[in-house]
């Protein structure tokens, strides 16, 4: 683990010395051993952490991110406004960080992003205007990185990327122009980049991806659109590059590869690669009616959805419809994986996600309605893993996200809503949570994030609007700790 690793004084611990009662929540010395057993869900019922705005508003938590072992987010108490919250050593409470701008308005901190021990954010101190901030979940460790535009305007960084240890974004200067930055979280180490279009004017940057040991990224103008590859050294590398007419997207790293999807102007999604040998980019195949969506990586190979028809009424397959595709980057390799559904409507795979060697994913095979399926790449290792609600509707599993070896999701079922479920990838490793809002209603749970020996997510009860809840999550042997 990259968080284990980064943890001083820490040492492995053979099995024979370890301790259940000795290694609580919070604790600094928390060792590559621990952190390398099974992990469980060590109860069916998940708590509120805190009733940060007491009342049927919610405080609408956002952003949940992991700063070493404290989970960062912000909240709206309803007096201080949005600002930055972290959880406590022992993950059991949690208090704002810091009032980054006092009043009602708030910093609003937003695009919360992990490097490292650190989470980097935007905020608005009302002095500064929206510029970068980091960290560490503490209040002495929260501060602004650095006035990159000083004035109350800002500098308004956006898609903040984490590449081997750095973070790169987007920011305007006032006097460049929007241009690539990178930070190494300190004032000095917080510079720009390259000046894409010299002068104030703005050049359209986005879809910046870390691959290849660099950042990949999109430069969007009236004339031109190109793929830029930008090493360690700060250098661009011009990718591929599309004149007139034309929208590039889905920029998507894939081991060794970089794919992207490109439109020009025919309305037909024709996915291209690059490979890390030549920073060439090569035509793979066309994909008529709606674009390839849910675009995954695992390993080389890159996983999405394709062949369903648009919202304009293009057709997409009229034979397979809307179904699981692979590509390794060949044409010979770019292929169906398995027809779920036959015929036009495909079973229309959803929210992919990659958990060990399997591709998990939603999606409707006209028979057991939208459940959760698992794919090892292959048609015969395409299975359903557990059909949650029996019939033709489904529990249509939404917010997957991997922890520690588990799926986290929301799933609905009769009686109960949509409540958190949990799975390892297989039926009898799928449950359910205890019901946070009674009966039949729906907590909605989503943005589930780990952080010490917990899983935080947000949720309703029913009687209140969103706040924070959290479940013991933890290496199965210290389920069975005093304090769990």
């Amino acid at each position: 683990m990259e968080d284990a690793a980064g943890w001083e004084e820490a040492r492995v611990v053979p099995e024979s010395e370890a301790s259940v009662d000795a290694v609580t929540e919070g604790d600094a010395a928390l060792s590559p051993w621990i952190f390398s057993q099974p992990w469980a869900v060590c109860s069916d019922t998940a708590q509120r952490v805190m009733d940060i705005r007491p009342g049927p508003l919610g405080s609408q938590p956002q952003g949940l991110a992991r700063a070493g072992e404290v989970l960062v987010f912000s909240a709206d108490d309803g007096v201080s406004g949005r600002e930055l919250w972290a959880s406590a050593a022992d993950a059991r409470s949690i208090s704002r960080l810091r009032d980054v701008r006092p009043g009602p308005a708030g910093s609003q901190p937003r695009d919360l992003t992990q490097v490292g021990r650190w989470v980097y954010f935007v905020a608005d101190d009302g002095q500064h205007g929206a510029e970068l901030w980091r960290t560490d979940g503490s209040t002495a460790g929260t501060a602004l990185v650095r006035d990159m535009r000083p004035g109350p305007v800002g500098s308004a960084p956006e898609f903040l990327t984490h590449v081997d240890g750095t973070l790169y974004f987007t920011a305007n200067d006032g006097q460049s122009g929007r241009e690539l930055w990178r930070s190494d979280g300190t004032e000095r180490g917080t510079v720009r980049v390259h000046e894409f279009l010299p002068g104030p004017g703005d050049l359209a940057l986005n879809q910046l991806t870390a691959w290849d040991g660099g950042l990949a990224l999109v430069s969007s103008e009236a004339r031109e659109t190109v793929v830029w590859w930008v090493g360690p050294t700060g250098a661009p590398r011009r990718v591929f590059s599309r004149e007139g007419a034309g929208v590039i997207f889905g920029l998507t790293a894939a081991g060794r590869h970089l794919f992207f999807l490109l439109d020009p102007g025919t309305e037909v999604g024709e996915l291209w690669v690059v490979r890390d040998t030549s920073l060439a980019a090569e035509r793979v195949r066309s994909f008529p009616g709606d674009y390839p969506a849910y675009l995954t990586p695992m390993d080389d190979v890159l996983y999405f959805m394709a062949g369903a028809a648009d919202w304009y009424g293009n057709p997409g397959d009229a034979v397979h419809g809307g179904e699981l595709w692979r590509s390794d980057g060949s044409t010979a390799g770019t292929e169906l994986v398995v027809d779920l559904r036959p015929g036009a409507l495909g079973s229309m795979p959803k929210d992919l996600v990659v958990m060990g060697d399997a591709l998990y994913f939603s999606a409707d095979d006209g028979v057991h309605g939208r459940e959760l399926w698992r794919s090892d790449g292959r048609a015969a290792g395409t299975e359903l893993v557990r059909d949650l609600e029996p019939g033709p509707v489904g529990s249509a599993p939404a917010g997957l996200t991997v922890e520690e070896g588990w799926l986290f999701f929301s799933a609905e079922t009769a009686g109960h809503g949509r409540e958190v479920w949990y799975s390892a990838g297989r039926p009898w490793g799928t449950s359910r949570l205890a019901d946070i809002a009674p009966a039949a209603a729906s907590s909605n749970p989503f943005d589930f994030v780990r952080a010490g020996w917990r899983l935080f997510f947000v949720a309703s009860d029913g009687a209140r609007d969103q706040e924070l809840y959290s479940v013991p999550f933890r290496p199965w042997f210290l389920c069975f700790s005093k304090d769990c």
